[in-house]
């Protein structure tokens, strides 16, 4: 008796399209290097030592003016994005609280950053670094 070698193939195309399915997130340890840095609002972010818009990113932390996050958790996302899970605390806080911070690269100088799910807001790396407090 002759046996038909549909489901072999038919099993082998399932194989094969499960194993090329890339996962829409991705486990890594930290912000990659392109994204570490300090960015600012707007130019005068960069230049102005009072002004209040730039953020510093580090590889397990993000630090605003009023606010600062130190996470622990990281996911790469298919569109580019990492978002950095762990604890944040506000402006005038003295606790903290779970937070998230999603960043996406838009080209070498354009950084996208959300916090806890929230709207986007760009920001441009600052050649020459200020301190963001």
């Amino acid at each position: 008796m002759k046996r038909s070698a549909l489901p072999s193939l038919v099993s082998a195309a399932i194989l094969a399209i499960n194993a090329s399915a890339a996962p829409a997130r991705e486990a890594i340890r930290a912000f990659p290097p392109a994204m570490i840095g300090t960015w600012g609002y707007e130019a005068r972010s960069c230049t102005e030592e009072s002004d209040d818009g730039r953020v510093e990113v580090k590889a397990r932390s993000v630090t605003f003016f009023a606010s600062s996050c130190s996470l622990s958790r990281f996911r790469s996302h298919r569109n580019g994005a990492v978002s950095g899970h762990g604890r944040c605390r506000g402006e005038g806080e003295t606790t903290t609280e779970r937070g998230s911070v999603r960043l996406r690269l838009e080209g070498p100088t354009s950084l996208v950053v959300a916090l806890n799910g929230g709207d986007d807001t760009r920001y441009q790396r600052c050649e020459r670094p200020l301190p963001v407090r």
